[in-house]
């Protein structure tokens, strides 16, 4: 008996295994504040049915919006209505819709610019804490996606390390909660390559990566999508923390985004994947689960 709880102990104490999460996104969006408030506990409900044991709130503000107090109540009421459901909450941050145009700044301006966002998402932080309880919150989310086009060059890269240090930090001080970020990719870096530069992100900041699969952009085909999710899941020592399994299916353009949901069927084999090497496993997201169609419009 004694032989078996060590070997239980120290399989929780692997890497990834410990923290690893069933995750689902939610993207708030303006025109949601419309939605009636009844149907709000319902669509957590739904999602913690469905094996759902985390929501990240993928941003509290994004530009301008959700800056205003009666949308910030409005937040504060859906995060607690979504714990109230069992789920555990890590919550996004500040979201510039800018940020690919902004990335693109001379060195100087950057490391303004990031240190900005820094700062933001620190006041952020201590708002949510004061609003939901330290103990509500289980980890924290950025929401400036990581590319594999602006990063290639080993070179161009401290500035994003600078804001990731700086991010985690800062995030720490606020409590002792895990802080994540997520990636992409489009082909535009072998995928050791891409798998070299999140381990080098990663494990020099403190912060965690989830690396998002790519299936519902479609933008490499399923063959070559695998060869960046094993590179970067490698268990021996596995460049990000987990996978996000996209549910949608793009039918819009880049600059002018539309998707749709799956059907019933294809959604179903999508949420039984999950990431290799026990690490957390994420899904994109709420609106596009099956169950909420007419409770949550795409």
């Amino acid at each position: 008996m004694r032989l078996i709880k060590l070997l239980l102990l120290g399989l929780l104490c692997l890497p990834g295994l410990a923290q690893a999460m069933n995750a689902i996104f939610y993207q708030p969006q303006l025109r949601d504040l419309s939605i009636a408030a009844a149907n709000w506990p319902r669509i957590f409900a739904t999602a913690r049915q469905s094996g759902f044991d985390t929501l990240v709130m993928q941003w509290t503000r994004q530009g301008d919006a959700f800056t205003a107090p009666e949308q910030q109540a409005w937040l504060t009421a859906r995060l607690n209505e979504a714990h109230a459901a069992g789920l555990k909450l890590v919550i996004g941050l500040s979201s510039d819709p800018d940020f690919f145009i902004k990335q693109q700044q001379p060195a100087r301006l950057l490391d303004s610019y990031f240190n900005g966002m820094a700062r933001t998402d620190a006041k952020l932080a201590q708002y949510w804490i004061k609003q939901l309880g330290t103990d509500a919150i289980s980890g924290w989310y950025l929401g400036s996606e990581i590319d594999d086009v602006r990063w290639r060059e080993p070179d161009s890269r401290s500035q994003l390390q600078n804001w990731l240090n700086r991010s985690q930090k800062l995030l720490h001080a606020q409590g002792d909660k895990p802080v994540y970020v997520s990636s992409f990719f489009a082909g535009n870096m072998a995928p050791t390559q891409y798998a070299a530069m999140l381990e080098q992100l990663g494990h020099g900041s403190g912060v965690h990566i989830w690396v998002q699969d790519g299936a519902g952009t479609a933008k490499l085909n399923e063959a070559e999508r695998g060869l960046y999710v094993g590179a970067v899941m490698q268990c021996d020592s596995p460049a990000a923390q987990g996978i996000v399994f996209e549910l949608f299916r793009q039918t819009g353009t880049d600059d002018n985004f539309t998707a749709e949901r799956r059907t019933e069927e294809e959604a179903g084999h999508l949420l039984r994947q999950r990431a290799a090497c026990g690490g957390d496993s994420v899904f994109f997201s709420l609106r596009y689960l099956p169950g909420l169609e007419g409770l949550l419009p795409i």
